[in-house]
């Protein structure tokens, strides 16, 4: 049963997230991205987590190490999109908050092996790798695709709708 727990939490994650967001009319076309790609990153971890892993090691498969990374591959992406959804858009803040889940990640897992759970070498590069990797789409996709929606002043619906229609001022 207590695999099942995270599943149960999702819902409840996003819908609290989502209504959090809109609340504080900060929920326009970047954050709603970055809210997508964090809950499924989430809820990817918690499949594989629950479901393949155990499947791959009752059966002693070699997956190159997929099961054994997978927590911190989508976890760490899971953990950064969702804090950049939660934090207000500024480009500076965005890039250390950035800098500062990763740093974290990065010194939790080193920690962990000093801990006395044992430390993997796996893990640490996932870590670092996926996190690369989120910030090319975060930094270098998503944030300039949704550029001009981010600079127009008023709700991300109306500037989203001006943009689309041509009628932003230049």
């Amino acid at each position: 049963m207590s695999d099942f727990i995270p599943f149960f939490l999702i819902p409840f994650m996003a819908w609290g997230v989502r209504r959090y967001k809109r609340k504080q009319d900060d929920f326009g076309a970047l954050k709603r991205s970055s809210f997508y790609i964090g809950v499924s990153a989430f809820f990817i971890t918690e499949m594989v987590r629950s479901f393949y892993r155990p499947f791959i090691y009752t059966h002693d498969i070699y997956d190159f190490h997929f099961a054994d990374t997978i927590g911190n591959s989508a976890g760490t992406v899971a953990a950064i999109f969702m804090i950049l959804t939660m934090t207000h858009t500024g480009i500076t803040k965005e890039r250390n908050l950035f800098f500062l889940v990763f740093l974290g990640l990065i010194v939790y897992e080193i920690v962990g092996g000093v801990g006395g759970n044992p430390f993997d070498v796996w893990d640490l590069a996932a870590t670092i790798i996926f996190s690369l990797l989120s910030a090319i789409v975060y930094f270098g996709i998503l944030k300039p695709k949704f550029k001009d929606i981010i600079e127009t002043k008023g709700s991300p619906t109306l500037a989203a709708t001006d943009v689309i229609n041509g009628q932003r001022e230049k």
